[in-house]
């Protein structure tokens, strides 16, 4: 017998969010992979407040609550934390977006940058929180975990895999260290889909199950400060096609993006913020074509 109704889709269905309700007026905050940023972009794109990455694209989750601990403990950055190399000083807890020529030039780009998320995160309502992988590349000479390996040659580094109770202490500390901060703010945790190790399947699947349920304890640890919100897998179960991936089939394309960006947006604001948001983007969508249509 022919069915005409077969279902296509495995849709990926969302809970009502305990912290559902965020206005238009909502400060919104995050660190982490493509995701977080695409999200963030969007609405900031739609007029609200906020920061992210200050340290840039970050992946891992003892790299992404650095910086939230740094800012709880007013610590900034000193010139011990930053190394030379061919011409330019980095920092193993950034992207290299922030390194520079000078240390002068590195200190002042890093501690700018905290400065002006601290004061964004004491105001934030909405923190979103999106670790990508548990692979990490320790530096040899110090233990220490990079954010970005800089193109240091890979013998210097030691390359491991987070176990899920060390990616869970890093997902409290950034937990509790938000709150201890700013005692309103819940954080929303998402886990990035894109695929890291593709040539080594078996371990990018390892590197997303460990955070995974290590996400999942934290929640359960701390269900009235964070909660999580099912991008991963949306782009794995419910958009499990590579018409919904870039070229390099590994980053979900822009159709994925705006899918889920706006599930989340529906997942946790309010009717009002809603309108504002499709208000807004239409209008860039306005001004884009008549941007375009000028330039032809």
């Amino acid at each position: 017998m022919l069915n005409e109704n077969i279902n296509l889709q495995t849709t990926v269905k969302i809970p009502e969010s305990p912290f559902a309700g965020f206005t238009a007026a909502s400060v919104v905050c995050g660190t982490g992979s493509c995701f977080a940023e695409n999200l963030l972009s969007l609405l900031y794109d739609c007029g609200f407040k906020g920061k992210q990455n200050p340290c840039g694209t970050i992946y891992n989750a003892v790299s992404l609550a650095e910086p939230v601990v740094r800012i709880a403990e007013n610590r900034i950055y000193q010139a011990d934390d930053f190394f030379e190399d061919g011409g330019l000083w980095h920092s193993w807890e950034h992207h290299g977006s922030f390194s520079a020529r000078t240390l002068e030039k590195a200190l002042h780009k890093a501690n700018s940058a905290l400065a002006e998320f601290g004061e964004m995160l004491r105001t934030t309502e909405l923190f979103v929180a999106t670790p990508s992988s548990s692979v990490v590349y320790v530096y040899n000479r110090t233990g220490k975990i990079a954010a970005n390996c800089h193109k240091i040659p890979g013998s210097e580094f030691n390359r491991r895999l987070l176990s899920v109770a060390e990616n869970l202490a890093a997902l409290r500390i950034l937990t509790l260290k938000i709150h201890e901060i700013n005692p309103d703010c819940k954080v929303i945790f998402t886990l990035s889909p894109v695929r890291h190790y593709p040539g080594e399947l078996v371990l990018n699947s390892r590197s997303k199950a460990h955070l995974l349920t290590a996400i999942h304890a934290c929640i359960e640890e701390f269900p009235q400060l964070c909660c999580y919100f099912p991008a991963y897998e949306i782009v794995m179960d419910e958009l499990r096609d590579y018409r919904f991936y870039k070229e390099d089939m590994l980053h979900p394309a822009e159709p994925a993006v705006r899918m889920i960006c706006s599930r989340f947006i529906r997942t946790f604001f309010n009717e009002k913020a809603i309108g504002h948001i499709q208000e807004e983007l239409k209008q860039i969508r306005l001004q884009r074509h008549i941007t375009l249509h000028k330039d032809n």
